[in-house]
């Protein structure tokens, strides 16, 4: 084979390789938060920004800024707002009975030692809003991003209008799909330090098509899910600040650098 063709081959198959390791895995995505590493579970722990399931660097979120109960029940305290036992309160202690304002509190801010705890045979049913509507242009694109502490529950959650109807379809998070999100936090709820997973959902997940608008998230939880312990918020997925991976900015310098030579070669045959 001519050098010039081993050359176009291997720079062929590069970019393949570079393409392949810029592909997403649908649920995941990395936090970044601080302090890093967390020393002190007990405490605050602040999100900085999420690099998203495209590679994507995100740091303005939509909150959750109101709540309604439909249903929290089975067990007394089934839904209860928890927090690190030395973090910061959200404007109201930890309460085995809060409200539809103090759940909003718990949920709609930045740390993420301020959580909802639901007990393990408990039942809810919770319809969470939004700051502003989440909005998508790209379905496989996570916008909706969860955390639950012990990795070992599930939870079910379906999109809402601006009316609080209902759209596309129920989707759940299920235990087993939970994925280490770096850290561990320690709650009043607890006696030990537990693991925090993550997930993302999309709206491909939801049976939504890009440019439905999203106000906000109907959120259940049935006996059988074993009471998932959570913080979750969105974003709209149209635009941020692309993180190139490490391969990838290797796999696209070999690349360029095998391109000059083939440059340098054909100049050669040429002279």
């Amino acid at each position: 084979m001519k050098t010039q063709n081993i050359f176009t081959s291997v720079v062929l198959a590069l970019s393949a390789s570079v393409a392949m390791s810029n592909s997403a895995k649908a649920g995941t995505f990395v936090t970044n938060f601080s302090p890093s590493p967390v020393t002190d579970p007990t405490a605050d722990i602040i999100l900085n920004s999420i690099i998203r399931n495209d590679g994507r660097m995100i740091s303005d979120f939509q909150l959750v800024t109101s709540v309604n109960i439909i249903k929290n029940g089975g067990v007394s305290g089934t839904v209860s707002t928890d927090k690190g036992d030395t973090a910061t309160s959200p404007g109201f202690n930890p309460n085995e009975n809060p409200s539809a304002r103090e759940i909003a509190a718990y949920l709609g801010n930045n740390n993420l030692n301020n959580i909802i705890d639901s007990e393990d045979k408990g039942e809810f049913e919770l319809d969470v809003f939004f700051d502003s509507a989440v909005l998508s242009d790209n379905t496989a694109t996570d916008s909706f991003f969860f955390w639950e502490r012990g990795l070992n529950s599930s939870i079910q959650l379906q999109a809402l209008d601006e009316r609080g109807n209902l759209i596309g379809n129920a989707f759940t998070i299920d235990k087993s799909l939970w994925e280490f999100a770096g850290f561990q936090i320690k709650t009043t709820e607890i006696t030990q330090a537990q693991n925090v997973g993550a997930f993302g959902v999309s709206f491909g997940n939801l049976g939504l098509t890009s440019g439905t608008l999203v106000s906000g998230l109907k959120l259940i939880a049935f006996n059988s899910f074993n009471g998932p312990d959570f913080k979750l918020l969105a974003h709209t997925s149209l635009c941020c600040t692309p993180i190139p991976e490490p391969a990838t900015m290797m796999g696209l310098g070999a690349v360029a650098g095998l391109m000059l030579m083939c440059r340098r070669q054909i100049r050669i045959k040429k002279i």
